[in-house]
């Protein structure tokens, strides 16, 4: 593994296990093994950390959440769909976890969340359409489709934070009740 990437790698466990603010850059170096100035040498400052690892985030939703495109969709690939996106939440738990303090605190991440969260509404439209294509859903209404992409994106944002603020545990039993939530949302407006 290249040096890049095993900051990245321990800041991200880290970040999840302490919280961002728990963790300084001397932290990351220590455990990665490396001296502070080579980390210096790769990032800046933590905040470059976090920011990469929203890169990171943003780039792994693009990639995994897609449907099979060589078939038309299932409910089943639906479901696959909401699990993996349960599964990248779980893996960068510190961004939904401190989710609005990092978004104000860092306004170059701020701007790189707007873009991906215009890229995800764009892609649930299209989501949208795929399934309609399918006969799975019917939902046509574009107003009608805005609000349900942005009940499924509060549930993805805040599921984490609403789990620990309770007090209850992050644990995959309180992921598989955020994705029994999502299906919960969603199922209404399968057609089938």
């Amino acid at each position: 593994m290249k040096t890049k990437e095993h900051i990245l790698s321990t800041a991200l466990g880290l970040f999840n296990q302490k919280g961002t603010n728990a963790v300084t850059t001397n932290h990351i170096a220590e455990a990665a093994g490396i001296s502070p100035g080579n980390l210096y040498y790769h990032f800046r400052n933590k905040d470059e950390i976090i920011r990469a690892l929203y890169a990171q985030l943003s780039a792994r939703n693009d990639v995994e959440l897609q449907l099979p495109p060589n078939r038309l969709a299932t409910i089943d690939d639906v479901q696959a769909l909401v699990r993996t996106n349960f599964t990248i939440l779980r893996d960068y738990a510190f961004i939904y976890r401190e989710f609005a303090a990092l978004m104000q605190a860092d306004p170059e991440l701020h701007k790189a969340y707007l873009t991906a969260r215009a890229r995800g509404y764009f892609g649930f439209r299209a989501l949208i359409a795929v399934l309609a294509q399918a006969g799975i859903t019917n939902l046509s209404d574009p107003a009608a489709v805005t609000r349900l992409a942005d009940i499924c994106w509060l549930i993805t944002e805040f599921w984490l934070s609403s789990l620990e603020i309770s007090g209850q545990p992050v644990d995959d039993a309180g992921l598989e009740r955020g994705i029994d939530l999502m299906m919960h949302v969603l199922r209404p407006y399968f057609a089938v």
